[in-house]
């Protein structure tokens, strides 16, 4: 009897941790989101594409951002360097405006989730 009552427990545990979780992802993607529309599409595009309206006035073409994950790339790791100013593309340094002056880790966590939650499979 105590043997099922535990594997109820942990079943129940489970399930409520992984809503939480769930929840949890959801939030900082909608987050994510808000950011990305403010911080981000200008340049990136509204589907984060590359192709934002500032895109005729850029030196280098932003980044596709939907095709990290193909291309092999960690997202968050992606993201982070972006903001960071330490990324590298095919034309050496890029030239991102930096943002890490102006975005709180917390904000760069959830862009990271809402680009995660745009990838091509």
């Amino acid at each position: 009897m105590i043997h099922n009552y535990r594997t109820i427990l942990l079943a129940v545990s489970i399930t409520l941790f992984s809503s939480m979780v769930h929840a949890s992802v959801d939030n900082a993607v909608t987050q994510g989101r808000a950011e990305f529309e403010a911080r981000c599409q200008q340049c990136h595009g509204a589907s984060a594409d590359g192709e934002g309206h500032l895109v005729d006035f850029l030196k280098i073409k932003p980044a596709n951002l939907t095709i990290l994950v193909k291309n092999g790339m960690c997202v968050t790791d992606k993201v982070l360097k972006a903001v960071l100013g330490r990324h590298k593309s095919d034309y050496k340094e890029t030239k991102m405006p930096l943002l890490k002056d102006a975005l709180s880790l917390d904000k760069v966590y959830f862009i990271s989730e809402y680009v995660k939650s745009l990838q091509q499979k």
